[in-house]
């Protein structure tokens, strides 16, 4: 368990998310548990308090669109999400478009980050 710091480190340079030791105020906390569950609880629990952990912002209208081009090109998924979130059609741009839809696959990439980080220190 002395290696988890590495493991998580290693494993979030392959996500386009925050790397959530940046997000942890006492590394202790996280180094003297030693049940898998409890490092699952801890990294959830710690996504849930920093959301900026997976949240995106995609400022220029041009990369906003481009990624829109490459992940929901008929724009269903994004304002649907959108909507949820409880925007109105009249407010929305592709910049809110793409920032909803690329944080919620930072989420769910997240999601598959911590069974990574669990399978790893588990072997």
């Amino acid at each position: 368990m002395n290696n988890i710091i590495e493991i998580i480190n290693n494993k979030a340079k392959e996500y386009d998310f925050n790397n959530p030791i940046d997000y942890i105020k006492n590394i202790d906390d996280l180094t003297t548990l030693e049940n898998p569950e409890d490092i699952r609880d801890f990294l959830q629990n710690l996504q849930d308090e920093y959301r900026e952990i997976t949240d995106s912002e995609v400022i220029y209208y041009y990369d906003a669109m481009k990624y829109l081009l490459e992940n929901d090109q008929s724009l269903n998924e994004s304002i649907d999400l959108a909507i949820d979130m409880g925007y109105e059609l009249k407010n929305i741009n592709s910049c809110i478009l793409a920032s909803l839809l690329q944080s919620q696959e930072n989420e769910q990439n997240y999601q598959i980050f911590i069974n990574e980080v669990i399978e790893e220190i588990t072997k």
